[in-house]
């Protein structure tokens, strides 16, 4: 590879003049650039990484592996080239947009033919595809990790229900509250600490063609959101029985709070395009035109690229999303884990766990932490989350400038806090469709008792339907 463009072919082809704003503009999600390779040898080995051959032994042909990779997970391939090097191999990725993902994974491991060699899952696919994928145990050379040294979203990441490894966990996403800076200073208003205090700095900074906050709650993403809300009520989704709880005071509570909220957002939060990764509200709050956002960790870094923010320098503020007190959960949110897996259909299993072992190791995963100013140039609107291990949160690498984002994030996911995202289930998929459908009538006028009560209704008819899902 010395005197070869060391990049993939996908990412040679998407090598494009589109400045990072046009980027944001167009709600892309593609990968571009040069990812220079790291030696990262030593520092895996250290983490029973195993990537080189043998001292001596000959290098034949670089073997190939398929990879199945979100979009918005181009950290992984930012990183790839690093194992490319060390383990003798080549790396075809497929990239492709989370949101359709299941439509693409459904077919392909139905028609039982060779497909990839791993693949990228969130948690709920581990369980709606586990009869299609490789118990790691059963590959020569696997070693279950310490789940001591694990966030908990990882290793629900990683596991399907049965308890059975899968797949080797990569990113964490949890969600934080994000305020505009200068809109708190100049109003001699605290970041919120109480829902009240929320809800209050909301209607106070809505006015004037500005908004208190923004989301984006339009079906097909709208369901984790919801899940905050709930949670900030002090709701379970899950009964202990595998029941769902989506008919109670808790869940219409968390329903009627979002509705309240409407006035201090834009009007067509609830509309379509303004779903799946909340594109659409990431460009009002970074064009300074909403005081409060909700998201995941890309955001703090997204807002301090001139190209993509009008915010200017140091221009948010993080915490944790504000609980509503008394008898009430100290804070409420959604944290998700993802993780990558072998296929049954791989034919070349040893090296699709060497690659897997790779991207779900602390070494590798500190870069989520540590090479975010390389990743957005490698890939302005990248999306990757933050890693799924306790011991890169306190490494003494991480930039000081990334402190406060850091270390928010591993507050609002303490113990304490609920911030389940409920996937860990076949029929996740259905069962946040109903959801959606109901949450989204009542936020366009609909009778909110009215929509849990037939939401459940059909909720129940499913499971009675489909039992174990």
């Amino acid at each position: 590879m010395t005197d070869q463009d060391p990049r993939v072919p996908w990412q040679r082809s998407l090598v494009t003049p589109y400045s990072r704003r046009r980027f944001l503009k167009g709600g892309a999600q593609l990968g571009g650039g040069l990812a220079g390779a790291l030696s990262l040898g030593p520092l895996l080995a250290a983490c029973g990484v195993t990537l080189s051959p043998s001292p001596g032994a000959s290098r034949g042909p670089a073997q190939s592996l398929k990879v199945l990779l979100a979009n918005h997970t181009g950290f992984y391939a930012m990183a790839t080239p690093a194992f490319e090097a060390q383990a003798n191999a080549t790396i075809e990725f497929t990239r492709e947009a989370f949101g359709p993902l299941p439509s693409i994974l459904t077919p392909a491991f139905e028609a039982g033919g060779e497909s990839w060699d791993v693949v990228y899952l969130w948690r709920a696919w581990v369980d709606q595809y586990e009869q299609y994928l490789t118990p790691l145990s059963e590959i020569a050379g696997y070693q279950a990790p310490d789940e001591s040294q694990l966030r908990w979203e990882a290793i629900e990441a990683g596991k399907s229900s049965s308890g059975i490894w899968y797949g080797g966990p990569s990113n964490v996403y949890t969600y934080v509250l994000y305020c505009n800076r200068k809109t708190f200073e100049d109003a001699g208003i605290a970041i919120p600490t109480t829902y009240a205090e929320f809800v209050a700095a909301a209607a106070n900074f809505t006015g004037g063609g500005k908004y208190g906050y923004v989301d984006g709650w339009a079906p097909l993403y709208l369901f984790p959101k919801w899940c905050v809300w709930l949670h900030l009520n002090g709701g379970e989704f899950y009964g202990s029985d595998g029941s769902v709880n989506f008919d109670t005071a808790e869940a219409r509570q968390a329903t009627q709070d979002m509705i309240d909220l409407l006035p201090s957002m834009p009007s067509d939060s609830i509309e379509s395009p303004w779903g799946i990764y909340d594109v659409e509200a990431k460009k009002v709050f970074m064009a300074g035109d909403a005081a409060m956002l909700i998201d995941y960790q890309h955001l703090w870094y997204q807002s301090r690229d001139p190209d993509l923010s009008a915010l200017g320098d140091d221009p948010v503020r993080v915490a944790v999303i504000p609980g509503k007190g008394g008898s009430l959960p100290p804070s409420g949110g959604q944290s998700v884990g993802e993780c990558f897996a072998i296929p049954k259909s791989s034919p070349k299993k040893e090296l699709a766990l060497q690659l897997v072992n790779f991207y779900a190791s602390a070494a590798t995963q500190l870069g989520l932490l540590t090479r975010r100013d390389e990743l957005h140039d490698f890939d302005p609107a990248d999306e990757s989350g933050y890693p799924s291990f306790n011991s890169p949160y306190e490494d003494a690498s991480i930039p000081d400038a990334d402190s406060e984002i850091v270390a928010v994030t591993f507050d609002q996911a303490r113990p304490g806090i609920n911030n389940n995202r409920y996937g860990t289930r076949a029929g996740y998929q259905r069962i946040s469709e109903i959801v959606e459908a109901a949450v989204s009538a009542a936020l366009h006028g609909g009778d909110v008792q009215a929509e849990h009560t037939r939401a459940q209704g059909d909720i129940d008819q499913f499971l009675a339907d489909n039992p174990g899902k």
